[in-house]
């Protein structure tokens, strides 16, 4: 552990709490552009880590560039052509941005989805022995702070 606190390619923190809030994006550190919108994104999450590190100062550390996402299994219907799976992919999350959009406000500019890829993975409850392909939807998170969420830097 002691070489760990001298290596100064590393921070630790003990976590005590984490949170979230939208922002617009700054060029370099966050997603700026949404292939998936067709255009500049308007607002991004940032997580907010609360805690201390091993000497015992306090600390609050902006992550940039995570964003939520979630997995939908599909089926390899998908895989028969890559032009194929991606009119499918673009159009369940169209589908998904329209329901989400027609929940809130109607006439809101927010935006719900960043963008989807079709991914292989195992499912992780019980055992499987190969990887599965999964739709893999990267949100813009619109709900209030509700526990965790999982993310990827991007």
């Amino acid at each position: 552990m002691a070489d760990s606190q001298t290596d100064s390619k590393f921070f630790s923190v003990r976590i005590v709490s984490i949170d979230y809030y939208m922002t617009a994006p700054l060029p370099g550190f966050d997603i700026c552009y949404s292939s998936f919108q067709g255009g500049r994104v308007n607002e991004v999450p940032v997580i907010r880590v609360y805690g201390a590190t091993p000497g015992g100062q306090k600390t609050c550390l902006h992550l940039h560039g995570a964003l939520p996402y979630f997995y939908v299994p599909c089926s390899e219907l998908f895989l028969q052509s890559d032009e194929k799976g991606s009119e499918c992919t673009n159009a369940l999350a169209l589908a998904l941005e329209k329901v989400l959009k027609l929940k809130g406000n109607a006439g809101s500019k927010r935006q719900h989805v960043h963008g989807c890829s079709l991914v292989r993975a195992r499912k992780f409850y019980g055992y499987h022995s190969s990887e599965e392909l999964f739709l893999k939807i990267y949100l813009y998170p619109t709900l209030p702070n509700v526990g965790a969420f999982c993310c990827d830097l991007m």
